[in-house]
């Protein structure tokens, strides 16, 4: 076998490998929702795609917001991305009978819930609904994240789930980091809106990084 094709062949596997590696991650290896099976909303909408129900039961009064995120936790991730949360704001634009929704328009918890949806749907840069778009299509997972735990930072499961999506992008660039935003969070003097063994499932892994 010549070199030429030994590279041919060599090299998709190495990109296999590196997007397997990737994919155990903050984001993608945190599965708390099994701790919230014991809820319908979250057993009845496993690895499904955003749809007006899921729409209804993530803006309801009905359910608090860690079983909301519990939701989009158990929708899942695929290696290909996905569109959870173009086809959120979508229905949230029609709502409220807009054309550009801004951040301003919505609250810190709605902003949570569209900055785990658009880091959810593609965890390898959690990039914007519609880069350069205007309002919050334009946003980052990241800066949808921070701006939602600037308005809600007492509430602990925005912020947890906002350090799990900055510890996401800690990926990139410092691993010690991807320890630090967490636990942070976790020594601040807040109210754990959060099952316990949500939390555990989530500080399992992200122990794995404390040292680096």
């Amino acid at each position: 076998m010549t070199i030429f094709l030994q590279r041919i062949l060599i090299l998709p596997s190495l990109a296999i490998l590196a997007s397997v590696a990737f994919a155990d991650s903050p984001l993608t290896s945190t599965d708390f929702y099994h701790s919230y099976m014991d809820c319908p909303v979250v057993a009845e909408n496993l690895e499904m795609r955003m749809n007006e129900e899921i729409y209804d039961i993530l803006l309801s009064d009905e359910y608090e917001l860690d079983v909301k995120v519990a939701v989009i936790n158990g929708m899942g991730w695929r290696l290909e991305g996905q569109n959870n949360a173009e086809v959120f704001i979508e229905f949230y634009m029609a709502d409220m009978e807009k054309a550009v929704i801004e951040a301003d328009d919505m609250s810190g918890e709605e902003l949570l819930l569209l900055a785990y949806l658009v880091s959810m749907d593609d965890y390898f840069s959690m990039g914007p609904i519609e880069p350069g778009g205007p309002g919050v299509l334009g946003m980052s997972g990241v800066e949808l994240a921070e701006v939602a735990e600037e308005r809600t930072p007492d509430d602990f499961t925005v912020r947890l789930i906002s350090a799990l999506i900055l510890s996401q992008e800690a990926m990139d660039y410092d691993w010690g980091k991807v320890f630090e935003v967490v636990d942070f969070v976790m020594k601040e003097a807040l109210v754990r809106n959060m099952r316990d063994e949500a939390i555990d499932i989530i500080l399992d892994y992200i122990g794995l990084y404390y040292g680096y």
